[in-house]
């Protein structure tokens, strides 16, 4: 029997039709809403807490949930709530709803170079008109009259060609020629019209596992007139691409998904610039490995266990249909190369945007998600490798923690005895995103709370912090906790940041700070003889550089040599739509990259167990 939902978020309602025997999860992501569900909807992470009403609808709730539902039965996991009747559910902060934009941090915007020659070109030509003494064919005519020679023209333009010499008589009519210049292929052909002003756009897509950005290009300006950044649809099959992988194995459907969004968000953005997305004439994606398997309906099973064995890391060129993207339909859309499982597109298009491959000296390249990828060297070659940092820095493994949504608290300080929290969008705090995990880590650290292994504990700090954090100081689930803000959707709920949250902090920080130092020995320097530490990715280009030295993310270094660089990553799929020499220059840094595989290295686990301890205070 079916049964009515009625959704509550944010002052709207929607009404959907629940199916039977489906959770209440599996009914919110159907009918689209993002909610947060890294373990995969099994009960295990407690992100897809709702309230519903009345609760004697909802079904039976298991006694082991009550240790994120508490004992109030309005409370429910939606992965494990099976409603018996009509039903509201009143939806948290951290849920985005159906074709929500912008609300994932990702970056802001990108860096486009301004110089450099664009991998679609517009030409405006003449026709010749024919005559008895000049029977040459109309394809004769266009490669004749284009400037790039050999173009390859497809039958219905070489029709449209034609049509358009007939109408004209003796006249010679001008056209204009939407060419791919790396394929020396006509995508377009447009007759000249009183007015005419085509605009030729590019397409950008960063397929991060937490979140996908989109960036919609003027390839004749080389300005970015949209952009988007959603989280990836595919997250509620798992929050990292090891579970990805897992789900793709039972079935899950990541490649219709991904495809989906991307062309939800294509017709978005094509909306937002004023233009039809079949304007849209080249399209350029990045991403990790395995999201770029499931993009391609490529197995992705081999990589998730030795030898991490993927099925391509090289460029592919595709036609739009292909992947179902709504673009032009002779479109071309390139997939930027990858060096292995681990480190793939979305590193090669950051070290396009940072450009640390052609620099003097040795740099260190930082990319921080659910996996940490990590780059050291310069002009005389590169070394990368990957480390399970796990979700920690994406929220999934914190007790209250988020992306970077709407109400996420980015920002802790302290301020004489109160704690001052700053939030994305400025909205009443709902969860921590990572740059808030780091923030308030760095801020207990410093003020003593928190001691090198990661304790808690109020008795070494000094008297003016024990006054400071003493009723802020509370317990959750029989550990210390620090109460960051109280919730107003949760009534006197306290949003906290416990011990367990801590130790995740370490795992994911360990993993990434052991990583750099393999690296750091594999090339011969010490951390003083970097010459720069860029930071990519959502989670890179918020965090503090301050607070990520303190905590011992990244090396000891000067604080002016650590550089966030935005989504790089986007960046670097944007700048291979305007200028066509980076398709043969990503080329050449796959060639250039040596790749070190950490697991089961026991400098790296040596490494591993040394970073997880956080720097003493007299060593800051």
């Amino acid at each position: 029997m079916k049964h009515t939902i009625a959704i509550v978020s944010d002052g709207r309602t929607q009404r959907v039709e629940l199916e039977p025997d489906e959770s209440l999860l599996e009914c919110l992501q159907r009918t689209g809403w993002h909610v947060p569900a890294p373990c995969g909807g099994i009960g295990r992470c407690g992100k897809c807490l709702v309230t519903v009403d009345p609760s004697s609808a909802a079904g039976t709730r298991r006694p082991e949930d009550e240790r994120f539902t508490g004992t109030a039965p309005d409370r429910r996991l939606a992965c494990r709530t099976f409603p018996t009747g009509d039903l509201t559910v009143r939806l948290s902060g951290t849920v985005t709803p159906p074709t929500s934009a912008d609300t994932i941090a990702k970056g802001g915007s990108i860096d486009v170079p301004t110089s450099g020659h664009p991998i679609v070109i517009l030409e405006r030509i003449r026709l010749d008109p024919p005559s008895l003494d000049d029977q040459r064919s109309v394809h004769r005519r266009l490669r004749d009259a284009a400037s790039m020679p050999g173009l390859a023209v497809g039958r219905s333009l070489l029709q449209r060609a034609s049509s358009a010499i007939a109408s004209h008589d003796a006249d010679a009519p001008f056209v204009d020629l939407v060419i791919d210049a790396s394929e020396s292929a006509v995508v377009d052909l447009i007759p000249v019209t009183d007015g005419s002003d085509p605009r030729l756009a590019g397409l950008a897509f960063d397929i991060g596992t937490t979140t996908v950005a989109g960036y919609l290009l003027n390839l004749g300006t080389h300005e970015v007139v949209a952009s988007r950044s959603q989280a990836n649809a595919q997250a509620p099959y798992g929050a990292d691409v090891i579970s990805r992988i897992t789900s793709y194995g039972n079935g899950a459907p990541l490649r219709d998904t991904i495809c989906r969004q991307l062309a939800e968000m294509t017709r978005d953005l094509a909306a937002t610039a004023g233009m039809e997305p079949g304007s849209i004439h080249t399209a350029a994606i990045v991403g990790n490995t395995t999201m770029i398997h499931l993009l391609l309906g490529l197995d992705p099973t081999s990589m998730s266990h030795a030898p991490f064995l993927p099925t391509t890391t090289e460029a592919v060129a595709l036609d739009p249909g292909e992947i179902e993207l709504p673009v032009h339909p002779r479109a071309r859309v390139r997939i930027v190369p990858g060096v292995s499982a681990y480190v793939g597109a979305d590193i090669i298009a950051d070290l396009l945007s940072c450009r640390m491959h052609r620099a003097d000296g040795v740099s260190l390249l930082v990319d921080i998600g659910t996996n940490g990828e990590i780059v050291c060297g310069g002009a005389d070659g590169l070394i990368a490798c990957s480390t399970a940092a796990g979700p920690a820095f994406e929220g999934a493994t914190i007790r209250h923690g988020s992306g970077g949504v709407s109400g996420a608290i980015n920002h802790v300080r302290r301020e004489g005895g109160r704690l001052v929290v700053e939030t994305i969008a400025g909205a009443p705090p709902a969860s921590i995103c990572g740059t808030g995990l780091m923030d308030a880590v760095a801020m207990l650290l410093d003020d003593g709370v928190l001691d090198e292994t990661g304790r808690l504990d109020l008795e070494e700090a000094s008297v003016e912090v024990r006054d400071a954090y003493g009723e802020l100081f509370t317990e959750t689930d029989g550990e210390p906790a620090l109460i960051l803000a109280h919730r107003a959707e949760n009534g006197d709920e306290p949003l906290v940041l416990t011990q367990s949250d801590i130790r995740q902090v370490q795992l994911a920080k360990g993993a990434i700070a052991a990583g750099v130092q393999v690296l750091l020995a594999e090339a011969g320097v010490t951390a003083d003889e970097l010459s720069a530490i860029y930071l990519a990715g959502g989670f890179g280009s918020y965090v503090r550089p301050s607070a990520a030295l303190r905590v011992g993310l990244l090396p000891d270094v000067p604080e002016d040599r650590v550089h966030a660089i935005g989504n790089a990553a986007g960046a670097g799929a944007a700048r291979m739509l305007v200028d066509r020499a980076c398709t043969d220059e990503a080329a050449q840094i796959v060639d250039s990259c040596r790749y070190i595989e950490l697991s089961g290295l026991s400098l790296f686990q040596d490494h591993y167990m040394e970073q997880m301890m956080f720097p003493a205070r007299e060593t800051v």
